[in-house]
C-alpha cells in the first residue's frame, strides 16, 4: 500500500473511531496530556492555549475542532502518545513490528493503564503498516473499525493526501528517535551493569 493511501486509511479509522468517543472521555484524555503534548494538541484541535486547564465543555470543543480542521490523524496520535510510548516500551524488541501474540501480552496492562479508548486509538496509528495491529483489528472486536468509517466525515482524498506528505516522514523520524533513545537506555544499563560487577569483583 502506498504512503498516500495508508494515510487516507488511518484517516478515516481515525474519524470512525473518534466518533465513538465520548465527549467525556475525549476531555480525559486530553487533561492527562503530559505537559510537553498539551499545546502542540490544542493547536491540532483548535483550542487556544491553556485551554486544557478545564475539563468544562472540553470535549465538545475538542469534537467541534477535529471535524472542521479535519485533523483526525494527528488528535488520534497525540492522545494516544502516552499510551504508545508505554507500549514500545514494554514490547522493546519487537516494538518494530509486534505479532498478535506480542499485542495480547502488552495491551491489557496499556488498557488498564490508560483506557480502551486511548489503546483502540493507538492502535489505529499501526493498523496498516504493522501485521500485528492488520490482525487485531480484524479479530477483536474491541480494536475493530466502527462501520462508519467510510462516512462523510472522512477528509477527502486529496486533503488527506497532502497531509500524507507532511505527516509521514516525521512518523518515521520519530520512530528512528524512539529506537536510538531506547539503544541508549538499554545500552547505559549494560555499562552501569557491568560497572556494579566490576565493584563486586564479579568480572
Amino acid at each position: 500500500m502506498s504512503t498516500s493511501k495508508e494515510q487516507i486509511l488511518i484517516d478515516r479509522r481515525y474519524a470512525a473511531v473518534l466518533a465513538t468517543i465520548s465527549d467525556d472521555s475525549l476531555a480525559e484524555l486530553a487533561i492527562s496530556l503530559p505537559e510537553k503534548l498539551r499545546d502542540p494538541f490544542a493547536k491540532v484541535a483548535g483550542l487556544p492555549a491553556g485551554a486544557l486547564s478545564t475539563k468544562d465543555g472540553l470535549g465538545a470543543k475538542i469534537r467541534a475542532g477535529f471535524t472542521s480542521r479535519k485533523s483526525f490523524i494527528n488528535v488520534g496520535v497525540l492522545l494516544s502518545e502516552p499510551c504508545t510510548e508505554h507500549c514500545i516500551e514494554e514490547l522493546g524488541t519487537a516494538a518494530d513490528d509486534p505479532n498478535v501474540e506480542h499485542l495480547k501480552s502488552t495491551l491489557p496492562g496499556a488498557i488498564e493503564k490508560f483506557g480502551l479508548d486511548a489503546t483502540r486509538l493507538m492502535a489505529i496509528q499501526y493498523s496498516a503498516s504493522l501485521n500485528g495491529f492488520k490482525q487485531l483489528v480484524a479479530t477483536d472486536e474491541r480494536f475493530m473499525i466502527p462501520k462508519s468509517e467510510n462516512s462523510s466525515n472522512s477528509a477527502s482524498a486529496s486533503a488527506v493526501a497532502a497531509q500524507a506528505r507532511k505527516v509521514a516522514p516525521a512518523d518515521a523520524e520519530k520512530r528512528r528517535l524512539r529506537r536510538e533513545r531506547q539503544e541508549k537506555e538499554r545500552e547505559e544499563k549494560r555499562q552501569a551493569e557491568l560497572q556494579r560487577r566490576i565493584a563486586r569483583n564479579r568480572v
